[in-house]
């Protein structure tokens, strides 16, 4: 890091330190231990309290969704509505200053990641300064970590929707070859590292052995559960459908009859914004049979194509490749950005929030840091030369002069977006191909990481969080979101996967013996 870089870090910090404390004291000043209880003080912590039953209701979700408790209080919605909403936006102010100060000290990393580990450092530091900082933060910070989580998925749709744009990679078979890369590839990671993780917690005596598993009762049909609750309320769904139905009518109005109207591109981008979230929704609350099968994001993404082409040719445009490219124009402007803009946008809090669980269980995570290193180091030496050689057995790209770029572009299947794009820079690749893998294994993980490591039994908590985040990136960290011990792994595991590969491949040795183990 250059030494400007080194610099401006310290007013980095000292300024998210600033801003936190004040955020802290005056949410609950009462919270520092140095005060005397007093009956506003208790008022105060009984109101703490409903609001983390509230949270904790909607924290409970499926990996695709939230399934709210229909018990919780009614009174309590609006204000974990609104924790919600303001965590999120600190969450974004957030990542917006990291992202700040990283340009113009020229800082090549991505602001999101950054932003995550230094909420988390700072966190740490916080609390161990003065006692209650950290953890009042953390409290703040949860009910939008919650709602974040609880939308991740969707915020992959832009990544999955640009497929079509992406240059071909040959024939049907090679098109099968690169799904046989992605799936095994997915296997590969998480079992290479789940049993690796497994081996060194049981050497350190972390893991006790199984108990012995008793004998079923059999259940009785008088007593047999009812069909399962469906994931997101029936009001989300209501409400998304309305402002979907209302925003379409009069983006399409403004289209075509005022087609030169300064605000007709704003209003088109809100119509797909909703309309993505809309159906996510839909998507998720199909027959459970269908869903366990298919991952919601990979139907969503299907209906989006879908009214985009509808919308083109109702505007005058049959031209869906032209439709498409104005859902994602790689561009924040108001006049300019699309709907998938946005929500990559949105991806950025998101991550940053993953510190906010990580620090849950930083006591774990201390407990288990050379572990965490070790499965880093099985994660991105893996996920590099174990997929180089399996492209190049495979013969990956045939004979065609773009075999190798190919093959290339499959090498950062189980590193970040964010960190996926230099990767495959550097080592010479496609970005549009390595995206379009790198969303396909997050599918993947997402919608049966958890079931493989359930298929060798593997239970513990630590060794799947690890396991699914080195392997599926963000996708496979938000399907962890149902097991708390087991998450804050998961996202240490993506971010330093990410790391350590963009280290990697940026040392000139490594990435020639990279490079070379493709073949041709």
């Amino acid at each position: 890091m250059p030494s400007k870089a080194l610099m401006t870090v310290p007013k980095l910090v000292a300024l998210l330190l600033l801003a936190s404390t004040a955020v802290s004291a005056i949410r609950s000043p009462e919270s520092f231990p140095q005060h005397p209880q007093t009956a506003r003080q208790q008022l105060r912590q009984e109101q703490l309290q409903q609001r983390h039953y509230a949270a904790a209701t909607v924290a409970q979700t499926t990996p695709r969704g939230g399934k709210v408790d229909k018990k919780a209080p009614p009174a309590a919605k609006p204000a974990i509505l609104n924790d919600a909403v303001t965590g999120t936006i600190v969450l974004t102010l957030i990542e917006r200053i990291v992202n700040k100060f990283f340009v113009q000290a020229g800082v090549k990393f991505p602001a999101q990641l950054g932003g995550c580990g230094l909420l988390f450092a700072f966190l740490v530091i916080a609390e161990a300064a003065v006692p209650g900082v950290g953890n009042s933060i953390y409290e703040y910070l949860t009910p939008g970590t919650t709602l974040l989580t609880k939308w991740l998925p969707v915020f992959f749709v832009p990544g999955l929707a640009m497929l079509p744009l992406a240059p071909s990679v040959g024939s049907g078979l090679e098109i099968a070859k690169v799904l046989l890369v992605t799936c095994l590839g997915l296997v590969y990671t998480l079992y290479s590292v789940a049993f690796s993780v497994l081996f060194l917690r049981k050497m350190s005596g972390k893991v006790a052995p199984p108990a012995p598993v008793a004998a079923a009762p059999k259940k009785s049909r008088a007593v047999a559960a009812g069909p399962p609750p469906k994931p997101f309320s029936d009001e989300t769904m209501s409400f998304l459908y309305k402002a979907s139905g209302v925003l379409g009518l009069a983006s399409l109005l403004t289209q075509t009859t005022m087609s030169d109207a300064a605000w007709g591109t704003t209003l088109r981008t809100a119509f797909f914004y909703a309309a993505t979230f809309a159906s996510y929704v839909r998507c998720a609350r199909l027959p459970t049979a269908f869903t366990k099968a298919v991952h919601p994001l990979l139907t969503s993404t299907v209906v989006v194509w879908g009214l985009l082409y509808v919308f083109g040719v109702a505007t005058g445009s049959s031209d869906f490749i032209e439709s498409l490219k104005t859902y994602k124009t790689s561009s924040l402007a108001w006049n300019v950005a699309g709907a998938g803009d946005m929500l990559l946008f949105c991806l950025g809090p998101s991550v940053v929030s993953f510190a906010v669980s990580m620090y849950s269980r930083k006591k774990l995570l201390v407990e288990n840091f050379l572990i965490v290193v070790a499965a880093m180091l099985v994660s991105s030496f893996g996920g590099l030369f174990g997929t180089a050689a399996f492209t190049n057995l495979i013969r990956l790209g045939g004979s065609s002069g773009n075999a190798l770029m190919i093959r290339l572009s499959m090498l950062a299947r189980n590193i970040t977006t964010s960190l996926a794009i230099p990767v495959t820079t550097i080592l010479g690749g496609d970005i549009s191909i390595a995206v379009v893998v790198v969303v396909l294994t997050g599918i993947f993980g997402a919608q049966f990481g958890r079931k493989l490591l359930d298929l060798v039994n593997i239970q513990d908590p630590i060794t799947r969080g690890l396991a699914v985040g080195s392997a599926a990136q963000g996708l496979g960290v938000s399907s962890m979101a149902s097991e708390a011990d087991a998450f804050p792994f998961a996202a240490m595991a993506m971010a330093l996967t990410a790391v350590a590969g963009t280290i990697l491949v940026a040392i000139p040795e490594i990435k020639a013996a990279v490079i070379s183990t493709c073949g041709i």
